[in-house]
């Protein structure tokens, strides 16, 4: 048996967000019936998800600066936007995970 334990540090502020825009679409694709929440159609929450990414700003010492890399932490969209991440990579490990222990029997993988 192995074990995959992954510990990660600064979520918000690292996640790519190219792939997470990506893999939020990706996410809306699959779990929407008619591509829409009420009457938000998916093209709409990408563009707004866009638009909050990309106008990101924060203050440091009485200056301010775009955030250029991840999202905003203590946002509840940064929040969402790497929860779906980090859920679809999980996807991921699973289906890895699936094949791999077809050829390994008794590989299993514990993470957290």
């Amino acid at each position: 048996t192995q074990f995959l334990i992954i510990n990660l540090t600064d979520l918000y502020a690292m996640i790519p967000r190219e792939g997470a825009l990506h893999t939020l679409m990706k996410f809306l694709e699959k779990n929407l019936h008619h591509g829409k929440i009420d009457t938000l159609s998916i093209d709409g929450i990408m563009r707004m998800a866009r638009l909050i990414l990309d106008t990101n700003c924060f203050s440091y010492n009485n200056k301010y600066y775009q955030q250029t890399r991840g999202g905003a932490m203590g946002s509840a969209f940064t929040q969402i936007l790497a929860n779906i991440y980090m859920y679809e990579w999980e996807q991921d490990l699973i289906k890895h995970q699936a094949i791999h222990k077809e050829y390994m029997e008794g590989t299993s993988m514990i993470y957290s």
